[in-house]
């Protein structure tokens, strides 16, 4: 997608590259870092992470204490250690299940959380780029070969100093 997104980048700009036609790169990996909103985010992410994280505890111990049960009582009857048996499997398909749910759970969380602050700092770049009338910004590590362009990192680094943290973490 990147390489398809990159050779459309190219072809748009050697269709319209007439004088005066602009390039820059940011470095998206350095700004995401930098961004005043990314530690409230991640740690919001990480609390989240860790109340999921309880929730598989509680189910584990409930395995545990199964497991224990049917390795322990050697005097249950066959039925009853069928039954047992079967309680385990049950809890075990349970546990895996709703370990398989958290870890969706969180994958989409910061997906979220991830594509809200890119979205925060491309506003910043688009803003950053007009004032200086780029006319088109590519990130820097997808870009091969951008020839004159200009690097407005540290413009957009700079420009993020006017960015209250706490007014753009999000709430997911």
């Amino acid at each position: 997608m990147r390489y398809l997104i990159l050779l459309i980048c190219f072809l748009a700009a050697s269709t319209v590259m007439a004088d005066g036609f602009t390039i820059a790169t940011v470095d998206m990996q350095k700004l995401f870092k930098a961004y005043p909103g990314t530690p409230p985010a991640q740690k919001k992410f990480d609390a989240y992470t860790q109340k999921q994280k309880a929730e598989l505890v509680d189910s584990q111990k409930i395995l545990v204490k199964l497991q224990k049960e049917l390795e322990g009582n050697t005097t249950l009857s066959d039925s009853a250690k069928q039954e047992k048996l079967k309680a385990f499997q049950d809890e075990s398909q349970n546990f895996q299940d709703e370990k398989t749910r958290i870890q969706n759970d969180l994958a989409v969380k910061e997906q979220e959380m991830t594509q809200a602050i890119v979205g925060k700092i491309k506003d910043i770049v688009a803003t950053v780029a007009k004032k200086d009338k780029v006319d088109l910004v590519l990130d820097a590590s997808d870009t091969v070969n951008a020839k004159n362009a200009v690097d407005l990192t540290d413009e957009v680094l700079a420009a993020f100093k006017t960015v209250s943290a706490d007014s753009d973490s999000s709430d997911k």
